[in-house]
Formats: structure tokens, C-alpha cells, sequence
């Protein structure tokens, strides 16, 4: 994949420093999604087209400050601008944003561009020269702390990761087959999107959803709405303390890249200590490429280290971690999408 074009319209290359400009100014262009989610601007259209003075009443915006960010989201495919040249409306881009749209981003853009991410990627540099997280130096307490605080912000946020959960649920389900499993327990499972797919083609298992007391209340509604009520248990707690017992097939979806190699071990022997003989653990991550190529995931590895002081890995340096903690890795599996799923085992 590619982030910035090569070629432009009329297929001549784009030369290095115009790709290099984009990069320099691709922030800005985040805080235009930013924004435009945050306001709802793809709700206020979703019943057809509509004058920017209609919209600046509906979001309480500055007219002609919100006319200069609809043009911006004309000029990269989120909006129509009609002939007119002051009536705006959706394009397909444009419709992702909307707040009901299957498989609608505007929880991601929201949660990822928000402060909590925004502000502490402004380290970056921080980062790199230390080796160190910088959500402490910049709000003040960790990024689980903030979103404990910050209730909002963090529902934006675990709707993102219930979009993650998604289509990892989507890749793992299509290429996994967990019919042997009982009781799933999903450490660290947000809303337990992936544990209630898991559970759809395995009606004969039950599960535990296990995670942080803030985000279990929040997954409530969820588990109520998928169905799942009967056959889905919720606990609470930190799983650096401790997890529910007496599960046959383990997950961790997206949680080892948010810490270090120690922090990983100690949740990763936490689950050894409670897993019944031969239980079999399942971590659902993205894998840092064998070799340098255009990929999302060594910028999500720079994400990692400045917010949590976590990396990225390759399915190589996971089966070390996990041989640390008791595991073996029986294979990894490419699912062709954004995530791998690794299989290990309880020796």
C-alpha cells in the first residue's frame, strides 16, 4: 500500500518533493477528519445536500470558518461541492463518517486524533531521544489513567478498538477453527466484539469478557445487544494483577503491543498460572514486516512507544516472549488482512 501518491491524475510521477510536502502536511489533513467527525458534519447530510448556512446553524460553527473546512473536505473526497459552490454533500468517503454507517470510522477518527492521542504524539521526538512514553510528561498520568477520566473521550476510543475488534473478529473467524473451545476468555476485550463472533460459530462455548471496571461498563450494552447476555460473563479488574480461571482457549486481541517485554511476560504468565493443562492461547496482532516495506505498522510501533511505551512485533519476537512465559507457538496464520493470529500452547 501506499500512502501518498507516485503518479498524479494524468499518470505523470509526482515528483519526491511533493510526496515529501504531503508527508510534512498530512497532520493537518487528520485534523480536518478530526474535526468534521467531531461536528457530525456526515449526520447533518446524510438526508441529502445542504447549505453551509444550515450547517453552521446545526453545529453552532462559524460560517464562513466552516465554509473554508467543507471546501478542504471537498478537496480530498470526503464532500461534494455542488455548483453552487455553497452547498455541500456526502460522497462514499464521506459517508464513513456518519454515526449509524455500517462500518462507519468516525469513533476512529475521533478517538485516534483526539487529545489523548494528538496531543502526546506531539512528543514523538520526546520519545525517541528517551526511549520512554511521554502521556505522563503531557497529561499529566497514563493513557489508562486519562481515559478513566476522560469518559467520553475513552467511549470514542473503545468503539475504535470494538472497529479493530471487528474486523479482527472477521479475520480470525474465517480462518480459525475454535469448535473445540468451552470457555473463551478474552483479556483486555474491550466490548467483546471478537468473543461474541467467536461465540456465534461456536454455539456449545461460553466466555468471559475481561477488562478494566470503566470499560466493562460500557461493554454492558454491548454484550446486551449482541445477544450474548446468557452465555457472556463480565469481570472486572487488571489483568497485571491477576485473570479468570479455567479457560480452555485464551485471547489477547491487540493487547501485547501496548506494553514492554516485561510487562507482556508478567500478563502473559498470569494467564499461564490459571489456564487449564493444554489450554490454548490466541494473540491477535498486526506484524512488523520481515522486510522494510509501505505498511501501517511500523507507524503504529512509533504510536506504541510514545502513548505506551509499547512496540510492535514480528512473529518472531512473539515467539520468544511467549517461550518466556510457557507458551509454544504451534503456527502463526495470515489472515491476507491487517491482523496475523498466533497459536500457542501451555507446556
Amino acid at each position: 500500500m501506499s500512502f501518498f501518491p507516485t503518479s498524479n491524475e494524468d499518470g505523470n510521477r509526482v515528483s519526491p518533493a511533493l510526496q515529501v510536502i504531503q508527508m510534512i502536511e498530512g497532520y493537518w489533513l487528520s485534523q480536518v477528519v478530526y474535526v468534521a467527525a467531531k461536528l457530525g458534519i456526515a449526520d447533518h447530510l446524510a438526508d441529502g445536500p445542504k447549505s453551509v448556512d444550515a450547517i453552521a446553524i446545526a453545529t453552532q460553527s462559524n460560517t464562513d470558518a466552516l465554509y473554508r473546512l467543507l471546501r478542504a473536505c471537498a478537496c480530498f473526497g470526503l464532500l461534494n461541492q455542488e455548483s453552487d459552490h455553497r452547498t455541500f454533500s456526502l460522497t462514499p468517503m464521506g459517508e464513513l463518517l456518519k454515526t449509524d454507517k455500517k462500518g462507519s470510522l468516525r469513533d476512529y477518527a475521533i478517538g485516534v486524533i483526539g487529545p489523548g492521542h494528538w496531543l502526546t504524539f506531539g512528543k514523538l521526538e520526546q520519545a525517541i531521544l528517551s526511549g520512554a512514553s511521554q502521556c505522563k510528561n503531557v497529561l499529566g498520568m497514563e493513557l489508562w489513567e486519562y481515559y478513566a477520566q476522560h469518559e467520553q473521550e475513552s467511549l470514542h476510543f473503545s468503539r475504535t478498538m470494538g472497529y479493530l475488534s471487528q474486523a479482527a473478529a472477521l479475520d480470525v473467524v474465517a480462518h480459525y477453527d475454535a469448535s473445540q473451545a468451552r470457555n473463551i476468555v478474552d483479556v483486555g476485550g474491550s466490548h467483546g466484539m471478537l468473543l461474541s463472533k467467536l461465540l456465534e460459530v461456536v454455539p456449545t462455548a461460553k466466555g468471559v469478557l475481561f477488562d478494566l471496571p470503566n470499560v466493562i461498563d460500557q461493554a454492558r450494552i454491548a454484550v446486551k445487544s449482541s445477544g450474548m447476555e446468557d452465555r457472556i460473563t463480565l469481570i472486572s479488574g487488571d489483568f497485571f494483577q491477576g485473570v479468570p480461571v479455567g479457560g480452555d482457549l485464551y485471547l489477547l486481541k491487540q493487547i501485547l503491543h501496548d506494553w514492554n517485554d516485561a510487562e507482556c511476560l508478567t500478563l502473559l504468565k498470569n494467564i499461564h498460572q490459571v489456564a487449564n493443562p493444554e489450554s490454548k492461547l490466541l494473540v491477535v496482532e498486526m506484524l512488523v514486516p520481515d522486510q522494510p516495506e509501505p505498511s501501517l505498522v511500523p507507524l503504529t510501533d512509533l504510536a506504541m512507544l510514545v502513548l505506551l511505551g509499547g512496540r510492535e512485533r514480528t512473529g518472531q519476537d512473539y515467539g520468544l516472549l511467549l517461550a518466556k512465559a510457557g507458551f509454544r507457538v504451534e503456527r502463526i496464520i495470515s489472515t491476507h488482512g491487517l491482523f496475523s493470529v498466533i497459536e500457542a500452547v501451555r507446556v
